[in-house]
């Protein structure tokens, strides 16, 4: 029941981190909109750090999953690893 909760979560902040960085891209490419302070981006370098941060959501939130499944201890450590060497590469 928590697992379908967090994937529910999940899906909920991926589809709308999505939209918001599909209206960014629409607004710098297309034309200006009227958005919301949260959601506007001065360049292309601060919306790709904004997508940076929710793809690091995205896999903690899968390592959790994995981590509550808890079947194969050694799958978890190798997990967290590429978990932190991705949200690394992505910060930087």
């Amino acid at each position: 029941m928590a697992v379908s909760l967090v994937e529910w979560v999940d899906i909920f902040l991926s589809a709308t981190a999505l939209y918001v960085f599909s209206v960014r891209k629409c607004e710098f490419f297309i034309n200006k909109l009227k958005l919301l302070n949260w959601m506007l981006a001065h360049d292309l370098y601060e919306c790709k750090d904004k997508l940076g941060g929710v793809i690091v959501l995205v896999m903690v939130v899968k390592f959790v999953e994995n981590l509550v499944e808890g079947k194969d201890p050694n799958a978890s450590l190798f997990f967290a690893i590429s978990v932190a060497v991705g949200s690394a590469s992505l910060n930087t």
